[in-house]
């Protein structure tokens, strides 16, 4: 599919003829597939114009995100058969008489017919596209970094976030230690107790939430050592939107990134209940994904998650 917007021609090629398709695609589901679908067979081309309406509760998504939803839904498959553009916020088609074109509604069975895009919205209704539903809960998502301290999750966490900046449609937010346990921020009230470090998880677990709703994806690196806290966040954020990312790293290898000596102060009594020496971690049982940074590079561990979570496509 083109994704050429700009300049005079938005990327239409030679004298073809297009079979137009204007709508607001919020988002683009498997009703809208359907109706397009019986063109493509027939030979034609498409031009899905995407109606610029200004984002609200109703239209939460942007020209960029739905130019997206139609790039992952098309893929190469048809090549420059399908083309999206912006069009504006159109309140009818007019046109004059002989001028070479029809206009028609397209029909689909009731049950195509009966999907409706807010009840996608509303999680009603799941007949969306593989690769659409994908992004749309990638748009949504927190990308939660569990690991030993000194493991690489905030390193990760950092270049991931520049990669998902310059990828269309993706909004983000980085929470870290840093963030919410300095002065005058969110968890400043809170120690080290086992109670603090759970309610400190706890309270962040509900501001990636807020977060995700307003179409933000998260990006928090917190060791989070024990089962019981990750399953805790993971029912606050929500089982769908809740991507958990294993940092594994022997401690060996972390003790010897340790520029902070956090964990010469921790074998020296001086940092009681330190994670991976006084303190256990629990391995996740079920992480979305593995990256070994003890193994990899940190280009080689940001591709491996872009890969197996789908952020391209």
């Amino acid at each position: 599919m083109s994704e050429k917007t700009g300049g005079k021609n938005f990327g239409f090629s030679g004298h073809k003829k297009w079979v137009m398709f204007p709508g607001r695609w919020q988002p683009l589901h498997k009703g809208h597939l359907a109706i397009m679908q019986p063109y493509l067979d027939k030979g034609q081309n498409l031009w899905i114009g995407i109606r610029d309406t200004p984002v609200s509760q109703s239209d939460p998504y942007t020209i960029e995100q739905r130019m997206e939803m139609i790039r992952r839904a098309f893929g190469p498959l048809y090549g420059d058969r399908v083309i999206a553009t912006p069009i504006p916020d159109i309140a009818g088609i007019a046109y004059g008489r002989g001028v070479g074109y029809f206009v028609e509604e397209a029909t689909v069975s009731p049950e195509i017919a009966e999907i409706s895009a807010t009840g996608v919205r509303a999680g009603r209704d799941k007949r969306v596209n593989e690769d659409v539903k994908s992004y749309v809960g990638l748009l949504e998502s927190t990308l939660w970094f569990t690991g030993l301290p000194c493991s690489g999750k905030t390193t990760i966490a950092d270049r991931l976030q520049l990669e998902l900046d310059n990828l269309p449609g993706y909004k983000t937010y980085k929470l870290d230690g840093d963030v919410v346990r300095g002065p005058g921020s969110l968890n400043e009230n809170l120690g080290f107790s086992d109670e603090d470090r759970f309610e400190n998880l706890r309270r962040i677990a509900h501001v990636a939430k807020m977060f995700n709703d307003s179409k933000t994806t998260v990006l928090a690196s917190f060791v989070s050592p024990s089962e019981n806290q990750r399953e805790m966040i993971e029912n606050i954020v929500g089982p769908e939107k809740f991507k958990l990312i294993y940092v594994d790293c022997p401690l060996q290898v972390c003790e010897a990134r340790d520029v902070k000596g956090m964990y010469a102060k921790a074998r020296a009594g001086q940092i009681p209940g330190f994670t991976g020496v006084s303190a256990p971690f629990d391995v996740p049982k079920n992480p979305a994904v593995v990256v070994k940074t003890n193994e990899r590079t940190l280009e080689e561990c940001v591709e491996q998650i872009i890969s197996e979570l789908g952020i391209r496509g």
